[in-house]
């Protein structure tokens, strides 16, 4: 079996069906840690569609769900390129040979920083110093079923709010436990736990609460 013609047929015909379901798209890979979709980034034009991961497109993808199936040419595209339609923002999260291409749908837009003290890599500082770990990405941000209360168990306290948050690995730089997230409405969240896999980043992050 020749694997590379089997592959190319099939981007083919996943080409096929994006001219004829899908919108035409933008795709943007990213160049450094900051604003992955300027408009410099820009490298390719083409249609594309996207539907559940299962590949029905007669029902629709249902409340809760970060992953989608994408119908188009992959034959350029690789994990972590952005697609824009329109408003509608997807990343790459898997393009296996010969399996369905996934994407994640991003809701939201991030970013991610870490405090240095002195001792924890930055020697030489006197001060607290804040470094940007990825700027103005965007992410799915989905709430998960977990409780959390504030560590002073008042009577009043109320559930503290968590996400899965899902982003592309960018550039060599590691998330870790204590970095704070933050979005475009001001509104923060440290991170807890960090899993790198081969879909990106999955983080779990408790929103910060005052």
């Amino acid at each position: 079996m020749d694997v590379d013609h089997l592959q190319d047929r099939l981007y083919w015909g996943l080409n096929r069906a994006a001219n004829i379901l899908g919108r035409p798209t933008d795709a943007y890979r990213p160049a450094g840690t900051t604003n992955p979709i300027n408009r410099s980034n820009r490298y390719l034009r083409l249609r594309a569609a996207f539907c559940r991961v299962d590949g029905n497109f007669s029902r629709s993808v249902g409340y809760g769900v970060a992953i989608w199936r994408g119908h188009f040419d992959a034959s350029y595209t690789r994990v972590g390129d952005y697609l824009v339609q329109g408003c509608d923002v997807w990343f790459i999260a898997e393009q296996e040979p010969l399996l369905p291409v996934l994407c994640v749908r991003t809701n939201r837009v991030i970013s991610i920083t870490r405090q240095l003290t002195p001792g924890t890599g930055a020697s030489t500082a006197a001060a607290d110093t804040t470094v940007t770990i990825m700027s103005n990405w965007p992410a799915s941000l989905l709430g998960t079923e977990t409780e959390g209360k504030s560590s002073a168990h008042l009577p009043g306290d109320t559930t503290i709010p968590s996400w899965t948050a899902l982003v592309p690995y960018v550039q060599d730089q590691v998330v870790q436990p204590t970095d704070i997230v933050t979005d475009a409405q001001g509104i923060k969240g440290v991170v807890v736990a960090a899993e790198l896999s081969n879909l990106g980043w999955r983080l779990i992050v408790r929103q910060v609460t005052t």
